[in-house]
């Protein structure tokens, strides 16, 4: 499948998400509060209420989706990226596949990993929300909350000591 002029970027996460290796990025951790207590990652990503606008973690990440979409909606049709229904089926058979660590995260995984590619898919490798998330995926963690009032603050990523 050819998802348009960014193919290759979108290649890449779906590639990652076959095997979870990937290139880890040095300046990772200036960016991200890292935790290793399963529990803390749970109640983050679940329960924890963000910030003035009391968002959940859910809700900040439908929040920068939406502005994914938006520059969809925005591009001229014949620029418009094709396939992207697919990618959530591709994805979902891959991280089945995978070795994935996080299984009690599953879904959230398939959504971040799905949502980074149509990103790339619209927007490239623009620094991004949804760029953080995917280098958080390659160091080996899992992005699960946020540290802040949204939209200042950090990712908070759950690490599993090794």
């Amino acid at each position: 499948m050819n998802y348009g002029i960014y193919n290759n970027f979108v290649e890449e996460v779906i590639q990652f998400s076959k095997n979870f290796q990937g290139k880890l990025s040095n300046n990772i951790s200036d960016k991200i509060v890292f935790i290793n207590d399963i529990k803390t990652a749970e109640h983050l990503a679940y329960d924890e209420i963000f910030g003035e606008d009391e968002y959940n973690w859910k809700d900040i990440r439908e929040l920068e989706m939406s502005e994914v979409w938006g520059s969809y909606y925005a591009m001229p049709e014949d620029e418009k990226p094709e396939g992207l229904e697919a990618l959530l089926e591709i994805i979902s058979k891959n991280v089945r596949e995978s070795p994935f660590e996080y299984n009690i995260f599953y879904n959230d995984v398939l959504a971040d990993l799905t949502n980074c590619a149509i990103n790339r898919a619209i927007n490239g490798k623009n620094s991004s929300f949804f760029e953080e998330l995917f280098d958080i995926y390659q160091f080996g963690a899992f992005p699960c909350g946020w540290n802040g009032d949204y939209p200042d603050g950090k990712i908070v990523a759950y690490k599993l000591k090794k």
